[in-house]
């Protein structure tokens, strides 16, 4: 049975993205002392089924997490080799050679994606004033089709699938990279959480309307 969202409730879960994607410029700022600006581009749904097509072909690097309490289900951010080559250089100072990351880079690459998954989850979690608990994140370099087994394995098919395409611009090393991130909560837990959401308290949140600047596919 697919799942049922009040369509005027779907603006919501627009707002609550933003403010993910806006915590996530904070931590970078407080935890990691980069300056950014992190706009999502476009927002999207998808069955479960598709989201391996969603990631693309090849190996990627990912970094999955559970969330251990409502909504529950699976956080899933992609990026491809020059992202992480990108990263890795900026947060080391060292230049990555032949594609190759050394123990400093990996090092690196495993604390910019706890910051960034943290970072989002709480954005999330601060807007509906609750905690969301889950576990930290691996960073691995896998093909889609195992990133997708391995993560999306248990995941209900008539779950809600939120697919991001989301910048990170480091504006004073003029320098940006991509991100794909796929949130998969538990569709029972997610719409039992909108469902209590009130619609025009959320939309009157200046940080959330004055923040988002991209453009959303819903």
């Amino acid at each position: 049975m697919p799942i049922l969202v009040d369509i005027r409730k779907l603006t919501i879960i627009g707002k609550l993205i933003q403010h993910g994607a806006k915590n996530v410029a904070s931590s970078l700022s407080t935890m990691a002392g980069i300056e950014a600006d992190v706009q999502i581009k476009s927002l999207s749904f998808v069955e479960p089924s598709d989201i391996e097509n969603e990631m693309g072909s090849g190996e990627m690097y990912h970094a999955s997490i559970r969330l251990t309490e409502p909504p529950y289900g699976v956080f899933v951010m992609t990026f491809d080799d020059q992202t992480a080559a990108t990263i890795a250089e900026e947060m080391t100072g060292q230049p990555v050679e032949d594609g190759a990351l050394n123990q400093m880079h990996q090092s690196a690459l495993q604390e910019i994606c706890n910051i960034l998954t943290s970072g989002f989850i709480d954005g999330i979690a601060n807007t509906l004033e609750t905690t969301i608990d889950m576990e930290t994140p691996t960073v691995e370099r896998e093909h889609t089709s195992e990133i997708a087994e391995s993560t999306l394995s248990h995941i209900r098919m008539d779950s809600l699938s939120i697919v991001l395409d989301t910048v990170v611009d480091l504006a004073e090393q003029d320098t940006e990279f991509q991100l794909h991130i796929f949130l998969v909560p538990d569709p029972g837990s997610f719409v039992n959480i909108i469902d209590k959401l009130d619609i025009e308290e959320i939309k009157n949140k200046d940080s959330l309307a004055e923040f988002y600047e991209g453009e959303s596919t819903f």
